[in-house]
């Protein structure tokens, strides 16, 4: 199995006056060593900086500027902010940051859901005829069935479904804040793209 390549996620918040419950922000991956650091920060800011000045993100998205303050880190899989100068007199993590995490989580439990799926489809015929009982198994569905491995994918199969809908069901739908401001991105770059038409 490959291993994955080690990258940290920040939001980019656009409106820090904005009450924490409406704030929207840009979900920003950063690749390299894995965390919350100067330098990952500093990455980040630079990539959402390049996005402002390509104008991919509409000026108006950060009305106060873009600064060290608007860039908040994603922990992965972890409930609470680790220790940062943004949020130091909150443990609670900011509504879009909860948001993305959540976007993050999800995309790994879908991914590893999707896996095993994969890995369970030579089965599926089995598994028909013993929710049907519909005929006995031929010889070579009774050689499949007998192999370790089938209970062994099924059985995680189950697991990483249950897995995925026990954390569906617990997200905060923040994730939505998220994708309202690539929404809002897009349309804003469809809106500059048919005004640069008009003019022309």
């Amino acid at each position: 199995m490959a291993k994955t390549p080690a990258v940290s996620h920040f939001v980019a918040v656009s409106d820090l006056s904005k009450p924490a419950a409406e704030q929207e922000g840009i979900l920003v991956e950063v690749p390299g060593t894995a965390g919350d650091t100067k330098k990952n920060r500093a990455k980040a800011l630079d990539i959402v900086q390049e996005m402002w000045e390509k104008e991919e993100i509409d000026v108006n998205r950060f009305p106060d500027g873009l600064t060290q303050d608007h860039i908040f880190y994603v922990p992965s899989n972890s409930p609470q902010v680790k220790s940062s100068s943004n949020v130091s007199d909150s443990q609670e993590l900011l509504p879009i940051i909860q948001g993305a995490q959540e976007i993050i989580q999800l995309t790994k439990l879908q991914l590893e859901v999707q896996e095993a799926s994969e890995q369970a489809a030579q089965y599926v015929p089995i598994i028909k005829v013993i929710l049907e009982r519909s005929r006995p198994l031929t010889s070579e569905e009774k050689d499949l069935a007998k192999d370790k491995k089938y209970g062994k994918t099924i059985e995680k199969l189950g697991s990483v479904v249950a897995t995925q809908e026990e954390y569906q069901e617990t997200c905060s739908g923040y994730g939505d804040l998220v994708l309202n401001a690539i929404a809002w991105q897009l349309n804003q770059g469809i809106d500059s793209q048919a005004e640069k038409k008009d003019k022309n």
